[in-house]
């Protein structure tokens, strides 16, 4: 199931006044995956047959039977007095798409798309890199020229660079191919509370092989302190890895300080950078950054290319093993076209950051504005101060968090209420939790900006979200 419909499920579910279980999981993926396959919903008969649940055991688990499994996962329901209403009904004059969902993804620029399509026509070759002919010699002098775009991003050395599938795979090729060097001896890894998913996993995954792991607490704002840090170094810690600005609420960690903190105690310092390469100036040589994540798609390349970077001293052990490309740290044939479309997206982010993010700050201010009008004791989670420019996350009191979102979604305007990887999590935000915030109590939803968005987006918004509010309310 998509994580728009978990979230569905998970708001008529409070609204219901259920707790799922996995019986409930269970069935509604079943009615999920049937109505995707059939394109009707499944009938008591179907749930008895095929998963062993009877009509008492259904009715007994969902408040209305099959129009309550029907309309928590999207499946039209023929009948107008249905007892189950997901949302309220949302109407507007002048519909209008606004897209303030850019740190879930972003869509391709312009130059971006021009790039690809000559390259998927042929214009640029379609050689394997690795071959021993003049094709591939031709898409091996693309890769590298799109690795000497990014490292100019970054002021380092290109061959520092390793090519991989995304943010997610660049933090687990750097968090468990540096214990791998360590597997004998183990040791430990710090880290902190909010840190991205692919980070805190691989984290787990270690701990299960007898590593050991602290987890550092942030502050109200979302920041790590670097006097917390260095209180947790001991003689057995082999690696940092502290994010660089948060991915749920924007908050910027104090990266050059931890990285001094690190140098000084000559442990490695692993920093997820993806929500913030081409937001703030990242160095890092200068700033004692030893292995940095990015990926593409949250800079206007396409999903699917990201990359590591790793300092000269720092040896690791690959996770996928083959003909060796990328150093020998990323076997398999390389993404041509994409590496080229990324190298080009860094190239123009990291040209256009003063001005672009001056602009995003003042759409923010603006934003935040009418946001304070709308509702005085509405929350801003993370800092003011140390801040992605393009994010906002907001807190509305007494409104649930999933209810509000799919109301957006129904005028058009498309958020999230954490981060697009976790949304639908029955447990909640874990970096809600960490700063504090109740999301029982207090709805949250992450706004965040990009180059196509405009103060008439805003204003629709803030047209008819006291509207929405006032219903969910």
């Amino acid at each position: 199931m998509n994580n728009y419909t978990k979230a569905m499920i998970l708001r008529m579910a409070r609204l219901s006044g259920v707790t799922v279980s996995d019986d409930h999981l269970r069935i509604l993926k079943f009615a999920y995956d049937y109505y995707g396959k059939h394109q009707i919903g499944p009938l008591y008969r179907n749930f008895e047959k095929q998963i062993g649940v009877d009509k008492q055991r259904l009715d007994s688990l969902f408040p209305h039977g099959l129009q309550s499994i029907y309309t928590w996962i999207g499946i039209p329901i023929q009948s107008p007095d249905s007892p189950c209403k997901p949302i309220p009904e949302i109407s507007v004059k002048e519909y209008r798409e606004v897209y303030l969902d850019h740190q879930a993804t972003t869509y391709l620029r312009k130059e971006v798309v021009d790039l690809l399509n000559r390259f998927n026509k042929g214009a640029l070759g379609f050689g394997n890199p690795s071959s021993s002919t003049l094709l591939g010699k031709q898409a091996h002098d693309l890769i590298q020229a799109a690795r000497a775009q990014v490292a100019r991003g970054l002021n380092v050395n290109p061959e520092r660079l390793i090519f991989v599938s995304g943010g997610s795979e660049a933090n687990n090729l750097a968090i468990k191919g540096l214990a791998f060097k360590h597997l004998k001896k183990k040791g430990r890894i710090i880290t902190s509370q909010v840190e991205h998913p692919s980070v805190l996993e691989s984290v787990r995954f270690l701990e299960g092989l007898g590593f050991k792991a602290d987890y550092l607490g942030v502050d109200r704002e979302g920041r790590v302190s670097p006097r917390d840090l260095k209180k947790h170094l001991q003689a057995d810690t082999f690696l940092v890895a502290i994010m660089a600005a948060n991915h749920e609420i924007g908050t910027v960690n104090p990266l050059e300080e931890i990285g001094e903190i690190c140098r000084k105690a000559r442990v490695p310092f692993m920093t997820d950078a993806v929500q913030a390469f081409g937001r703030i100036d990242l160095r890092p040589k200068e700033m004692g950054i030893s292995l940095l994540s990015l990926s593409g798609h949250k800079i206007y390349a396409p999903k699917g290319v990201g990359v590591l970077y790793l300092d000269e001293d720092i040896s690791l052990g690959p996770l996928i093993h083959g003909g060796g490309q990328e150093n020998g740290l990323r076997s398999g044939t390389e993404n041509v076209g994409s590496i080229c479309a990324l190298g080009k997206a860094a190239e123009m982010i990291v040209r256009d950051m003063t001005k672009e993010n001056k602009r995003l700050r003042a759409l923010k201010d603006y934003f935040l504005e009418g946001l304070r009008r709308i509702g005085p004791d509405n929350l801003i989670n993370g800092s003011l101060t140390h801040r992605l420019p393009h994010n906002l996350s907001i807190g509305f009191p007494g409104v649930d968090g999933g209810a509000l979102l799919l109301a957006l979604n129904q005028i058009g305007v498309f958020v999230s209420s954490g981060a697009a990887c976790s949304a639908g999590n029955q447990g909640g935000s874990h970096v809600l939790r960490a700063i504090g915030i109740n999301s029982e109590k207090v709805g949250v939803i992450r706004f965040s900006f990009g180059l196509r968005t405009t103060q008439e987006d805003l204003d629709y918004v803030l047209e008819h979200l006291p509207v929405i509010l006032e219903k969910l309310k």
